[in-house]
């Protein structure tokens, strides 16, 4: 039985052209004059044609169609304070560009699947916002010649392209902005050490640290996960040791979260006895009390730019494979009051 649907065939009848100018009308391709290629999208309009995405993928190679991987459940993807702006920002380049987003999770020992999303070309390349740069996944996605971004880790394979932020300069600067105003006793404290973000954070904290000298009566780095509960758990150490910090450097808000919470069970006073500073400027920093200082990460560029370095590898067009953005320091009144900026 014949279909009712209308065909490439059907429309490039109704228009007066051949298939192929349907095609690369369609597709933004050159070749096709302007007022051909607006007669042929009235024409799909009124028709209400639709590509059929297996006839298309079987005749391009292209699903159309981007893969974005969290080595997370579905609930903590959503859930997470910064990976909902990312997919956000990547959804929008997306749709710009004509490509779906296909998001894929998994837990770490179950890669098959996605594996088996790239064999069979379901998508033409994947972002890793959450990957380590020595994740064996990412190997494998390159050996089967997908092409590979990832976001906030910083790989040397020459075929896996990288956008990230500057976690090494924020951290040094917020810590400079603790000494400049009087801390002496400095802590770090850090996320998991193997998160590429936390070790660059890390080798801010300690270079302006060494480069302050004796202007550090004294200064440590601990490791917690991103928790709150872990984090008030270990601040309640620290601020109760008989060398209890005048500052803490947290590697992101929701650690800050918890130092917070155990500098008010220990009755002390934020800022005046101890300066507090966060790191994503996740939305309940501006809410706590008092409010958080923390580093505000270029999410919404940092996806765009992803994106677009990603059409570009799909593409097989020059770009640059490792992309640094600038972060912003947001004062607020966590820390010394000297550093809050005057009023207008």
């Amino acid at each position: 039985m014949k279909s009712d649907r209308p065909t490439i065939r059907d429309i490039a009848a109704m228009a007066g052209v051949s298939a192929g100018t349907v095609s690369r009308a369609m597709n933004g391709l050159p070749g096709v004059g302007a007022d051909t290629r607006r007669r042929i999208s009235e024409i799909i309009a009124e028709q209400g044609f639709r590509v059929d995405a297996t006839a298309r993928q079987l005749s391009t190679g292209r699903s159309n169609t981007l893969g974005v991987l969290f080595p997370l459940h579905a609930s903590e993807v959503v859930m997470h304070p910064i990976y909902p702006e990312l997919l956000g920002a990547l959804g929008d380049a997306a749709e710009r560009a004509g490509y779906d987003i296909l998001l894929l999770t998994m837990s770490r020992d179950q890669p098959a699947h996605v594996r088996d999303t790239v064999v069979r070309r379901r998508v033409d390349g994947v972002v890793m916002p959450a990957a380590g740069p020595r994740d064996p996944l990412l190997r494998q996605l390159t050996d089967l010649g997908a092409p590979v971004v990832l976001i906030g880790h910083r790989s040397r394979l020459p075929s896996v392209g990288w956008v990230d932020c500057t976690h090494d300069t924020a951290a040094r600067e917020v810590t400079r902005m603790m000494l400049d105003a009087g801390r002496r006793d400095l802590v770090l404290m850090n996320g998991p050490v193997h998160v590429s973000a936390c070790k660059l954070r890390s080798a801010g904290f300690w270079a302006e640290v060494t480069e302050a000298g004796p202007a550090v009566a004294s200064a440590r780095e601990v490791s917690v996960p991103f928790d709150t509960a872990a984090a008030t758990a270990e601040a309640l150490t620290l601020l109760s040791g008989d060398s209890p910090p005048d500052a803490i450097v947290c590697a992101s808000d929701t650690i800050a979260a918890g130092v917070l919470d155990a500098a008010r069970s220990l009755g002390l006073s934020v800022p005046d006895d101890l300066a507090v500073s966060g790191f994503d400027d996740s939305p309940f920093g501006a809410l706590t009390q008092p409010t958080l200082t923390t580093v505000r990460m270029p999410l919404h560029d940092i996806g765009r730019a992803a994106a677009e370095m990603l059409f570009a590898m799909i593409d097989q067009r020059p770009t640059s494979r490792r992309v640094v953005l600038p972060t912003e320091v947001v004062v607020r009144a966590s820390t010394s009051p000297a550093f809050m900026p005057p009023a207008p």
